[in-house]
């Protein structure tokens, strides 16, 4: 039977069951033994010749839905349970039921990061359910629903996943990011071939390229040693190299940059200036005033941005030591760790 879109229901008399398909693939399975829905666990994946089934009766189709002729694919997902529907699922029903909090995108871009963050997901979505509820009965305002949804995910996730930082990965990601390890290399024929490089993938952290670029390259670039054995053995690469090569620091270049670090995060923070500071320029985003770092910031630009210092650079400026703070902090245990286990550089490699 065709009920709507691409959506079609199906009799499997081998076990007396009704199949839903969608574009010819299982979605949804109910039981008249037991008289309950559940959502295919390999749902959209396994494949049906639907004119191989008869079809169901209007009569059967409606008696398992609760007396209801469904007019749309949210209407088996109510009668499933939560513990079985994605996170789109759960979304699709919040909007149908809630659309004005839901229409707000702040209040649906929290809620999905609340799902996408939690660790079972179908709890988080019955309190939601509740808490909208609520919020609709008694006509809350949308600002009023998304501090209420903010608190519910830190008492859920018990952290506070909507803080703005600027990342750092504990581990790897494979992506558009920087990946930072201590490192020994055993092979000094050719230091940019991999095998050459054994490498602590357990202490390994990964910063995005754009923010080693903006906050991190001032004190890379000055402690990078061409001389370095290890740098200089890797073949066809100079200098500090941007993409898929191990740029080698030793132990004690790396408790200089830490130690550089730390004074700027002093400096930043009593508003004193350094030559790191002093290469730190406010630029104007999409949203918020970003400390980005600007290679020939002349003295004068320094003297007008120190004049001209609006308010949000605040703001900026906690934000980057934060950052530094908790680079220092992972910086400082890959060091202790990694000449532990007998490592002797740290390498930045790029994506």
């Amino acid at each position: 039977m065709k009920l709507f879109d691409t959506i079609e229901a199906v009799k499997f008399p081998e076990e007396n069951m009704i199949f839903i398909t969608r574009g010819g693939y299982l979605y949804y399975i109910y039981n008249p033994k037991y008289k309950w829905w559940r959502k295919h666990s390999n749902a959209g994946n396994d494949h049906l010749t639907v004119s191989n089934y008869p079809d169901v009766s209007r009569e059967e189709l409606v008696d398992a839905m609760k007396g209801v002729f469904p007019k749309k694919e949210t209407d088996f997902m109510r009668l499933c349970n939560s513990s079985q529907l994605c996170i789109r699922d759960m979304l699709d029903l919040l909007k149908e039921d809630y659309p004005h909090y839901m229409a707000d995108y702040a209040i649906c871009h929290t809620i999905y990061r609340l799902l996408l963050e939690s660790d079972i997901c179908h709890k988080s979505f019955e309190k939601l359910q509740k808490l909208l509820e609520n919020a609709t009965a008694n006509h809350q305002d949308s600002n009023l629903v998304l501090t209420q949804i903010k608190n519910l995910s830190f008492a859920i996730i018990g952290r506070d996943i909507f803080k703005r930082e600027i990342g750092i990965v504990d581990g790897h990601d494979s992506s558009s990011y920087f990946w930072i390890m201590p490192v020994r290399v055993i092979d000094f024929e050719n230091t940019a071939d991999l095998d050459s490089v054994a490498e602590m993938r357990s202490a390994e952290i990964s910063i995005e390229e754009d923010d080693v670029a903006q906050y991190l390259t001032p004190f890379l670039y000055k402690y990078f040693d061409e001389e370095l054995t290890e740098n200089k053995k890797r073949k066809d690469v100079s200098g500090f190299e941007w993409y898929l090569e191990h740029n080698f620091f030793t132990f004690d270049s790396m408790a200089l940059i830490l130690k550089d670090i730390e004074d700027t995060v002093d400096a930043l923070v009593s508003g004193r200036e350094t030559e790191y500071t002093q290469k730190l320029k406010i630029k104007r985003g999409t949203a918020t005033y970003q400390l980005v770092y600007a290679k020939n910031l002349t003295a004068e630009e320094v003297a007008e941005y120190n004049a001209n210092r609006p308010t949000e650079d605040d703001t900026a400026v906690a934000l980057v030591v934060d950052f530094y703070q908790r680079f220092l902090y992972r910086m400082e245990y890959m060091l202790k760790v990694g000449k532990e286990k007998g490592y002797n550089l740290i390498s930045f490699m790029g994506p």
